[in-house]
């Protein structure tokens, strides 16, 4: 049994962070019910381009293992059943600006009326005070604003985001950890805590040591590139045919680098003797490596690399990446059964337990697709009152035909 079955969330997020967070509650096997607009969704599926005429990739990636219902939030009736759900659920989530609860009519307090032993959380971009509280955000202005743009791309370039929404993702996992904290103090003390986390806060949080070096030491944090501020040689490099990745965390590694490309020379000189020296002589060093490293193919160097126990990789494109041996070991590339689309390739969840991977239940929820089985299996509503809010507009939804 997953760690999370029999729990119930109520999933009010959209875009990235927060379907992010409440995809891996789902892959930990709690029920997940995406609240969406009935007729617009979530506006992830209409992000980018792909082979599917509704749900694009971005959308597929961030919302395996839930179910869909389709309630419109402005209707009086659309509301109701909002309560009912939170009334018998264990996690209410949403991503929004500080205060959007608020402005549903969904107070802390009217949440505790409705139900005490439901989970609050809420993902903001700018935390719940200060005079960016009411701001939006998206993973491409917090990377500017946090400072982390300014320490990617080359240091003579323009500013560079990370490729990946690393802040909408790692924001996501930071809410995941503070759901579940929340669930353990509950089952703990009978008290069901509400948290909450920012994008802007994850942002901080996950430069740690250049946050730490601006702040203990008044370095002042700079573009490096590949390479790393506080290792040399830490970086990439250019083989006769491919790109090699190599970082150095010891001086042991360092001396046997220098014997297996044959240069004690390098090893002796006090400008790369030891790790300090060869941070303030980086440029220096690099212009001696780097032909080195140009005189061999990168399976030469792989092996040899790996053969001193010195650091290495290949730098990969994701295609590389996804067939590579070890993931195809893995079985993180699974082919799952799609209502529309009949079979589609998704990455598992990287978690597994008890070395079981947890499994991809439930594929991306059509718009709407399980609305009947929410109504009736968790509401216990008649069909004639299901139909009833079908025929207001409060609810909406239909079985997905495959194509």
């Amino acid at each position: 049994m997953a760690p999370l079955s029999g729990i119930r969330v109520v999933d009010l997020t959209r875009f990235i962070s927060g379907p992010y967070l409440t995809m891996f509650l789902g892959d930990l096997g709690a029920d997940v019910i995406k609240i969406e607009h009935p007729l617009d969704g979530d506006a992830t599926r209409r992000w980018g381009s792909g082979p599917f005429p509704s749900d694009n990739p971005y959308y597929l990636s961030v919302n395996r293992n839930k179910r869909s219902i389709g309630l419109d939030l402005k209707h009086a009736d659309g509301m109701q059943t909002l309560e009912a759900l939170i009334a018998k659920s264990d996690v209410l989530v949403i991503n929004a600006i500080a205060g959007a609860l608020e402005q549903l009519g969904l107070s802390e307090t009217r949440l505790r009326a409705i139900n005490p032993q439901c989970v609050i959380c809420e993902i903001t971009g700018y935390g719940d005070r200060g005079p960016d509280r009411r701001r939006g955000a998206f993973d491409f202005t917090i990377q500017a604003e946090s400072g982390m743009m300014a320490l990617n791309g080359d240091p003579d370039g323009s500013p560079m985001k990370v490729g990946a929404p690393i802040m909408d993702v790692l924001t996501g996992l930071t809410a995941c950890i503070a759901v579940q904290s929340a669930l353990y103090e509950r089952q703990s003390t009978g008290r069901a805590p509400k948290v909450s986390t920012s994008m802007m806060e994850t942002a901080l949080a996950c430069m740690p040591n250049i946050v730490s070096d601006y702040l203990v030491a008044g370095i002042f944090p700079h573009r490096y590139g590949n390479a790393h501020p506080n290792l040399v040689p830490y970086e990439v490099y250019e083989t006769s045919d491919r790109w090699l990745a190599l970082g150095l965390g010891n001086e042991p590694q360092w001396k046997r680098l220098c014997t297996l490309i044959e240069r004690p020379d390098l090893r002796d000189d006090e400008r790369f003797s030891i790790n300090t020296a060869r941070i303030a002589h980086r440029e220096a060093l690099n212009q001696q490596l780097k032909p080195v490293f140009a005189a061999q193919p990168l399976a030469w160097w792989l092996q040899s690399l790996a053969r001193n126990a010195i650091p290495c990789a290949a730098v990969n494109t994701v295609a590389d990446a996804l067939d590579s041996e070890q993931i195809r070991a893995m079985g993180m590339v699974q082919d799952v059964e799609h209502p529309l689309y009949r079979s589609i390739k998704m990455v598992r969840s990287p978690i597994s337990i008890d070395g079981n991977p947890l499994p991809i239940r439930r594929p991306p929820p059509c718009l709407g697709q399980h609305t009947d089985d929410i109504l009736s299996g968790v509401l216990g509503l008649a069909p004639e009152r299901i139909a009833a809010l079908r025929a207001s507009g409060a609810v909406s939804g239909t079985a997905p035909s495959a194509v």
